[in-house]
């Protein structure tokens, strides 16, 4: 695996030596070029929790891929680069329902960086384009819309603010994990009825100041305005016209039949 590649992947000719500047480029480099997809699931191919796998889905055949496979590779460009990467859990929760899923639903990671803890995540679909400070009850705007940090007992909740109410992303705890933990999960994102990747053919890609999104037959694009808001437009697909949008639009030639999918989800019962 090259690092050399990797940076010409995100569109970067180097990067220095460790620093919050350094970190927060890469994030966002990352983020702005590799898109949060589910097209494996849908197309014939089986998503492997190994990072050379990962490596030359996304940098090679310039894929992009869910949380594990996006997350799980940004971890470890952050350790060859002299980073010292902590990997966390956390349970995304569903807009439509309120619940929220899974232990090991969500992989994100931390780094020490200047006397603050930052946190990473390049591979949530609207979430955040730099690294955060995890601070409890810090606010931010960024490209990609308005977030906070919120704390309740030993659980962090990652919130977004849409227009004037804020909307959680997924919840965490700081207890530390490795990249194995998370080997059940992946499987059953890519098998279960209640996993919105089996649901759903998508791929997302944020673009500066705005996101670009397919799923099932539909194309949407949304232009994010100041303060959490946002304008969404959206055009209807036929099967013909979806290779297209995705080569043209993202940057991806699948190997194999895509079967485009959007349907509802079968939640299970969790306890919450």
């Amino acid at each position: 695996m090259d690092m050399k590649a990797y940076l010409q992947r995100v569109n970067l000719t180097d990067t220095g030596p460790p620093s919050l500047s350094a970190l927060q480029e890469l994030h966002r480099r990352h983020v702005l070029a590799v898109p949060f997809e589910s097209l494996s699931i849908h197309s014939g191919e089986k998503i492997i929790l190994d990072i050379s796998w990962i490596y030359d889905k996304i940098v090679v055949r310039r894929r992009g891929g869910f949380c594990y496979e996006n997350n799980g590779l940004f971890s470890w460009v952050l350790q060859q680069l002299g980073y010292q990467p902590r990997v966390l859990a956390a349970r995304s929760r569903d807009r439509m329902t309120g619940t929220y899923g899974l232990p090991f639903d969500h992989m994100i990671s931390t780094v020490e960086l200047e006397g603050r803890t930052w946190l990473c995540d390049v591979g949530y679909g609207e979430g955040i384009a730099e690294p955060v400070p995890l601070e409890a009850g810090w606010e931010g705007e960024q490209d990609s819309g308005v977030f906070r940090l919120q704390v309740e007992g030993d659980e962090w909740h990652m919130e977004r603010k849409e227009e004037e109410t804020w909307r959680c992303l997924y919840k965490f705890t700081l207890k530390e994990c490795t990249f194995e933990d998370f080997r059940e999960m992946c499987e059953y994102h890519q098998t279960s009825p209640s996993s919105f990747f089996v649901k759903k053919s998508f791929c997302t890609q944020l673009l500066p100041g705005a996101r670009l999104t397919y799923v099932g037959h539909r194309l949407i694009s949304t232009e994010y305005t100041k303060g959490g808001g946002c304008v969404r437009t959206t055009q209807e697909l036929t099967n013909e016209e979806i290779p297209e949008i995705l080569r043209d639009k993202f940057g991806i030639v699948l190997k194999g039949k895509l079967i485009p999918k959007d349907e509802a989800i079968v939640l299970p019962n969790l306890p919450q």
